[in-house]
């Protein structure tokens, strides 16, 4: 049940918020391979709205370090 709020908080939670770029997208890329800010920013679009990134690039890199290793 846990696992399942967490999804749903994932889907709901805006990380990128210029371009709405949800929390589920960011881990997916990650999921995906995306070990770098560069490479999840070309993937999801996050950081390429009006702040350029200064609002979400730190929560990015902090998903990076949390989930970067656990799926690879």
């Amino acid at each position: 049940m846990e696992e399942l709020n967490q999804e749903v908080k994932d889907r709901l939670e805006k990380v990128c918020v210029c371009r709405g770029i949800t929390k589920e997208a960011i881990k997916n890329s990650i999921r995906n391979g995306n070990k770098t800010l560069e490479a999840v920013s070309q993937d999801t679009g996050a950081t390429q709205g009006g702040c350029k990134g200064f609002r979400c690039k730190a929560k990015i890199e902090e998903l990076i370090v949390e989930f970067g290793t656990e799926w690879n």
